[in-house]
């Protein structure tokens, strides 16, 4: 079991197992020390990603275990970077820099979920002044539309007044039909014989018939009937309108939306703006443990073993091209 947890910490660590296992107590202290810093700052990561993937990015479960691997694998990533690297005050720095902005992006997230309840109730308030402003405009949008179905409700009534008026007057009006007679007429000759000669006669009559406007009045009821329930429904949608509103807006959980409630909370609040650079403060020294580890303790002979490895290295190589190079001279 310490054989496997070993290798799982030079694994996490970067460090060389085969070298590790034979080194002395201090080397494997060192490589306990930087697998602690980094398993902490892998789970809070892990955790922060977590949180983050499910209120922001709506991902299920699953799609939120896999942005926090993501995030745990960029963290440590990242902290294997500076383990390995040399004592070089530009790594340092880019760490140190890193660090920082890490810190404060963790916590801003994490104190999005600490003050969630205080956050709910700032927004509770900001969002009625967001309401009161886009009120007037959804008002006076119905209003105009409200007018302009009123606008057409009195012309169908004006129409169907006067039809109505019309009818009253003259329920029936005239009508002319023609009928066609066709007659033998009986006249006599030069001959003075008698003979038949076929006559047509139009034939007109007037008839009363019921006004056909009349046949107007349904249709214009439905018409009428039709906007007036078009009015309720707008009148309807005029009184409901600011809870419709507050729905709409509340309905989306935005990270900025939230950012700028939280710093309007911060600012609003000592105690608040305490907490935060509390946890701020906190993340930035769990950030910066590892630099401060790397660059804080003494070389151990598994550094020795490593830059000895290396002149060995280099030894061989030059050597290697000293041969190469006198062999070379031999051939001219």
């Amino acid at each position: 079991m310490k054989d496997f947890m070993l290798r799982f910490e030079c694994f996490l660590t970067g460090y060389n197992y085969e070298i590790i296992k034979n080194s002395c107590e201090a080397s494997r202290k060192a490589v306990k020390r930087f697998f602690s810093s980094v398993l902490i700052i892998s789970m809070l990561w892990g955790a922060i990603g977590y949180a983050f993937a499910r209120r922001y990015l709506k991902f299920d479960v699953s799609g939120a275990i896999v942005f926090s691997a993501i995030a745990i694998f960029c963290v440590v990533n990242i902290e294997r970077i500076i383990i390995l690297s040399g004592k070089k005050n530009v790594i340092r720095g880019f760490r140190i820099f890193l660090g920082i902005l890490m810190a404060i992006i963790g916590s801003l997230i994490t104190d999005q979920f600490i003050f969630r309840e205080d956050i709910e109730k700032k927004k509770i308030s900001m969002l009625q002044e967001e309401v009161n402003a886009i009120l007037p405009k959804k008002t006076l949008e119905l209003d105009n539309q409200i007018r302009h179905i009123d606008s057409a409700i009195l012309m169908k009534e004006a129409e169907r007044s006067a039809i109505i008026e019309e009818l009253s007057v003259r329920p029936l009006i005239k009508s002319t039909s023609a009928e066609k007679r066709h007659f033998a007429l009986r006249q006599n000759g030069s001959n003075g014989e008698a003979r038949d000669t076929l006559v047509a006669r139009t034939d007109y009559v007037l008839t009363d018939i019921p006004n056909p406007k009349a046949n107007l009045l349904p249709g214009l009821a439905d018409q009428i009937t039709l906007l007036r329930n078009q009015k309720a429904e707008k009148e309807n949608s005029k009184i409901n309108i600011r809870q419709e509103i507050e729905d709409e807006l509340s309905s989306k959980t935005g990270f900025l939306d939230e950012l700028n409630v939280l710093f309007a909370l911060l600012f609003s609040s000592p105690v608040a703006m305490a907490v935060w650079i509390f946890f701020l403060l906190f993340f930035i020294t769990i950030e910066l443990f590892v630099v401060m580890n790397k660059f804080g303790e003494e070389d151990t002979d598994y550094d020795a073993v490593i830059a000895y490895q290396k002149d060995v290295k280099i030894k061989s190589l030059q050597n290697l091209k000293e041969e190469s190079y006198q062999k070379t001279r031999i051939l001219n």
